[in-house]
């Protein structure tokens, strides 16, 4: 049997939990792990190789090197000719924070998550836009920071499928919080800003009826550390990710659908997704909802304009991504250089 070529550009934390939970699937697959790091790349394909050769599992696994800040993504891409790619590689460590505090970690607790976007959708347009000239057949999925992200890509006319993560892993600690089988229709309406406790909570229905103190179902998966979670959204990323490549029907919650902001029950048959919203709510007081909690995570992607919520930092219109980006490199660069108890000037 033919397999289907996957790429899977990173070699993070992420990007690890999703290789190997790929391989435990059972789908003939192509695997192309690239990353900038030849050795961490190689790393990364020989653990999920020998984990699906235990698993007994039909897969292939390659290491390559891509350069995606270069001028040969696309031709790259179109070597590879995949079904479709997944994106966890950004120019903004979530790990930065203990790993090197300093000032600008310190900058982007107060600020909020949300004012790394311009780190987080550098590679996402790139990569977005060398797929769609080299590969116009193939997916795209983004895993970095899809709820504010992809409002940005579809403004740029970069086409994406979803996301994962975030709203995927709230749903994930949600079915084993309630103890549900895996028939049970589990919707769930959530932006990455609930990862954490917020005054308006994410929203839960299970086969058609809300959810109560969704907060106390999900006090154990914040409690947890990232990295411990990376293997929950790993599992929930290669499950869906293998329906994607076989046509099956999922009923799930992704993030960034279409390019929303936020996150959101969906009905997917393969490649194509269709929201499933709950009965009662329209997709304006969803959107709304998101668009709320993305004021509480440091930024609102929406009509074309980036707005932080900080009031250190302006308005922009997306099409000024790289300047915006540039000008918080120099700003990243020099607050880098100073301890996380130091105050900023901007």
């Amino acid at each position: 049997m033919s397999k289907t070529t996957l790429v899977l550009i990173g070699t993070g934390g992420l990007a690890r939990g999703i290789a190997y939970a790929l391989a435990t699937t059972t789908t003939p697959l192509d695997l192309v792990i690239a990353g900038r790091s030849l050795d961490r790349t190689a790393e990364l394909a020989y653990v999920t190789a020998t984990r699906a050769a235990l698993s007994g599992t039909s897969m292939t696994v390659r290491a390559i090197t891509m350069d995606l800040a270069g001028d040969d993504l696309a031709r790259s891409l179109s070597a590879l000719d995949p079904a479709g790619v997944v994106l966890a590689a950004s120019t903004q460590s979530p790990w930065e924070h203990t790993l090197a505090p300093s000032a600008w970690t310190a900058f982007v607790r107060e600020a909020g998550f949300g004012v790394t976007l311009p780190f987080q959708a550098e590679f996402a347009l790139r990569v977005g836009r060398a797929l769609n000239a080299a590969c116009p057949r193939a997916w795209f999925v983004n895993a970095c920071f899809p709820d504010a992200v992809n409002p940005v890509l579809d403004a740029h006319g970069v086409p994406v499928l979803c996301g994962i993560g975030n709203v995927s892993l709230l749903a994930a600690s949600l079915r084993s919080a309630l103890g549900l089988a895996p028939a049970d229709r589990l919707a769930v309406l959530a932006h990455h800003a609930h990862l954490h406790a917020q005054p308006e909570e994410a929203r839960a229905w299970l086969e058609g009826e809300e959810v109560a103190e969704v907060g106390k179902a999900l006090a154990a998966q914040r409690a947890a550390t990232r990295s411990e979670l990376n293997h929950i959204t790993g599992l929930a990323a290669a499950r869906f990710l293998t329906g994607l490549l076989t046509g099956a029907v999922q009923h799930t919650s992704l993030p960034g659908p279409f390019g929303l902001p936020g996150g959101y029950p969906v009905r997917a048959a393969g490649t194509h997704l269709e929201l499933d919203l709950p009965a009662g709510l329209s997709l304006e007081e969803a959107v709304a909802f998101n668009q709320r909690s993305a004021e509480r995570d440091g930024v609102v992607v929406e009509d074309g304009t980036v707005r932080f919520t900080t009031p250190s930092l302006p308005d922009f219109a997306v099409h000024e991504l790289n300047r915006v980006r540039t000008e918080l490199d120099q700003l990243r660069t020099r607050l880098r250089d100073r301890p996380p108890s130091s105050s900023p000037s901007l």
